[in-house]
């Protein structure tokens, strides 16, 4: 079984706060929202426990700051960083409490900086292990995912981050989109995704199939990957052949729109995906 949803409020939703996110998505038949805590962790703990009560049968997850830099090469840009993941990881830890499926925190690990790929990897698994460590001793429940990202200069390549996860024994966000752009187009058809698949489970097993979380979207590249976010249906992006590819390998977990018509693609991506 797969849960769609939206990343951040759907874009119908009157007023736009994240309590009625959650009554837009059960209305349209979604039930999966992504927090997106793009420029910063904008809801604080009293705040987050009040909107559990509203978060009935929404899978929630989150997404940490989009200014996050594992490698950077300034101290306290590397702490900040973490600081980002630990705020991010709290807040869904309350929602983790009342639903052990609410415990996804997606971000993106960094940037080579012109640096050898090897070294970034080293910094990159070095940084993600204190934060790993505070949230072990801190009893804060949460499954830490890094993202496959779409730029050639941002760590995290389908290899890179699999291979990060099977070190740290957590899982990856897997944005089909953003390896689409990495790839400049190449990597776009079932096959392609039937063997991303494959490599998911030769690397971190069935847990890797049966929980993942999935990011899609339409999306424009140039010559350094992403360019951009594009709505389903004005991307070359294959979607369609994602979507047999998840249900023919028997995935499990949750699907999130980053498409600028959120719930709207969503919802095209649930009812084309069942009509499989």
């Amino acid at each position: 079984m797969l849960n769609f949803g939206t990343a951040g409020i759907p874009l119908s939703t009157k007023p736009r706060t994240t309590k009625n996110a959650f009554y837009t998505l059960r209305k349209m038949d979604l039930n999966a929202l992504e927090l997106a805590f793009v420029h910063g962790v904008n809801i604080k703990e009293k705040g987050a426990k009040e909107l559990v009560e509203h978060a009935r049968k929404i899978v929630v997850s989150a997404h940490a700051p989009y200014y996050i830099n594992l490698n950077a090469k300034e101290k306290e840009k590397i702490e900040r960083s973490i600081n980002h993941i630990i705020k991010t990881a709290e807040i869904i830890h309350i929602f983790n409490r009342y639903s052990d499926v609410n415990r996804n925190v997606v971000f993106h690990p960094g940037y080579y900086l012109k640096m050898d790929k090897k070294e970034v990897y080293r910094i990159i698994l070095k940084n993600i292990k204190r934060i790993l460590d505070y949230l072990k001793v801190n009893r804060i429940n949460v499954m830490l995912r890094p993202e496959t990202t779409g730029r050639v200069t941002q760590f995290g390549d389908l290899d890179e981050t699999l291979s990060l996860s099977q070190e740290l024994g957590i899982l990856p966000c897997i944005d089909f989109a953003h390896i689409y752009a990495r790839s400049m187009g190449k990597i776009n058809d079932y096959n392609s995704f039937y063997n991303i698949l494959e490599k998911v489970e030769n690397t971190l097993g069935k847990e890797g199939i049966y929980d993942m979380h999935i990011h899609i979207s339409g999306i424009e590249y140039g010559r350094g990957g992403e360019k951009n976010h594009l709505p389903l249906k004005e991307s070359k992006f294959n979607y369609r052949a994602l979507l047999k590819a998840l249900k023919d390998y028997g995935v499990k977990g949750t699907v999130i729109c980053e498409s600028p018509r959120l719930e709207y693609d969503a919802l095209i991506l649930k009812r084309e995906y069942q009509d499989l």
